[in-house]
């Protein structure tokens, strides 16, 4: 995807269940880790069925960044594998806050239906 540093709005507010699943805007939260390194955050976020296109990254302030990424189908919890829940959702969102201070620009790119995002570290 390359390098990034966008500022759209995502499309859906809060009122996320507490289990990350927005029912009425038929969102979910999506799986993520996060390591450090000296000079930056690094971010591998999973977000099956989704494009490279459909992606909205967001840098909230120097601790957070935002993710909002439309799915290119409808997607059922059974089709992840879940069984003890159902519904369906068509995108995935997230607020992330990170442990250190962060700049506005990142670089991203999908694989697989993973995203890894590169934070560029402030001081």
């Amino acid at each position: 995807m390359g390098d990034l540093t966008l500022s759209s709005e995502t499309k859906h507010g809060s009122g996320a269940h507490a289990s990350g699943w927005n029912v009425a805007a038929a969102c979910i939260e999506p799986l993520y880790n996060m390591f450090m390194t000296a000079n930056e955050v690094v971010l591998t976020i999973d977000l099956p069925f989704v494009t490279a296109q459909k992606i909205r990254l967001r840098h909230l302030s120097e601790d957070s960044i935002e993710i909002y990424a439309e799915t290119s189908r409808k997607i059922s919890f059974k089709d992840l594998g879940a069984k003890h829940r159902h519904g369906e959702f068509t995108c995935y969102h997230a607020r992330i806050k990170v442990p250190a201070p962060i700049k506005r620009r990142m670089s991203s790119k999908l694989k697989h239906g993973v995203l890894e995002v590169h934070i560029e570290r402030l001081g």
